[in-house]
């Protein structure tokens, strides 16, 4: 499925309420505008759900679980992703993960195509893969900043039993005011959900996966695989270099780098580092859970801690 191409003026006219659209771009399955709403700028999100049974798509939406699996149709997913992030999006209260905007999940027949639409905040920032793409480094204090924001929406997502399983630089937008926000929650794991489970390895981006990932031990994947993923991206923001992954290395090299191999220390690579981030960084990418935090919030405090060191 790919995303729907719509223009600014077939907006305005499925969504007559929206106003001031202005085309963001294309990702995945979704077409994104930015549109004002009672005055207010909101991010408003299309898929194209024309070939899904109109019996699929209601069953999807009365129903909390989802019988989704690789051999069935991949339109599915997405319908069930979508819905997913939705439910996030009204269930968690917290800056550091994006809110829906008024306009929840609407189903809209338009020009012979089955549309489905949202609205979300507009977030207005620039996304970490750039800033270190361009940067190449982040500050400390920026880097602290990142750990305490991403931990927080770990810690709401697993408040309500949920991981977020692709925590990486695109995934992230640091926003006007310095602070940062996860993305992308539609690909979060319900652990009360079964039938997710055996899709769970085609999911995720293979250089931003904890060891529990790549073994697909389910009983393992609980917020500290998201906490090894926040190892990863501070590791490289304050670096500018991956842990585990180098140009030219294959498969099953970088798997290896990730399940077994150590890691060199962050330190070594950029000399203000000090020692107790660097400490936090190598506890977060810990080969078992059990060696990272027990808890979002222990890791916030040392997190804070630093900060008042550098202060």
């Amino acid at each position: 499925m790919r995303a729907p191409d719509l223009t600014e003026d077939q907006v305005k006219e499925i969504c007559p309420t929206c106003t001031d659209i202005v085309f963001l771009g294309k990702g995945g399955q979704k077409t994104v505008f930015s549109c004002s709403i009672s005055g207010v700028r909101y991010a408003i999100k299309f898929l194209d759900l024309t070939n899904i049974q109109d019996q699929q798509v209601q069953q999807s939406l009365d129903s909390d679980h989802y019988s989704i699996s690789p051999i069935e149709d991949i339109r599915e997913d997405v319908l069930a992703r979508a819905k997913r992030e939705i439910d996030i999006m009204n269930r968690c209260e917290t800056p550091t993960l994006v809110k829906l905007g008024p306009i929840g999940m609407t189903f809209v027949e338009y020009k012979s195509r089955k549309l489905l639409y949202f609205t979300e905040e507009l977030v207005s920032g620039e996304d970490l893969y750039t800033i270190i793409r361009r940067d190449r480094q982040i500050t400390l204090q920026e880097g602290i900043q990142l750990g305490i924001d991403i931990a927080t929406a770990i810690k709401h997502l697993w408040d309500i039993n949920m991981v977020h399983r692709d925590v990486k630089p695109k995934n992230i937008m640091r926003r006007d005011n310095g602070t940062y926000v996860l993305l992308d929650t539609g690909l979060a794991f319900d652990l009360s959900d079964e039938s997710l489970t055996a899709a769970f390895m085609t999911v995720g981006t293979r250089i931003y996966m904890s060891p529990e990932q790549l073994k697909n031990v389910r009983r393992g994947i609980d917020f500290r695989s998201d906490l090894f993923l926040l190892g990863i991206v501070l590791y490289e923001s304050l670096t500018g270099q991956h842990p585990f992954f180098t140009r030219g290395l294959n498969s099953m090299q970088l798997v290896a780098n990730i399940v077994s191999n150590q890691v060199e220390k962050p330190s070594n690579l950029r000399t203000d580092l000090p020692q107790s981030l660097n400490a936090i960084i190598m506890r977060l990418l810990a080969k078992e859970p059990h060696l990272r935090f027990k808890t979002c919030d222990s890791l916030i405090e040392k997190l804070a801690q630093v900060r008042e060191e550098l202060l």
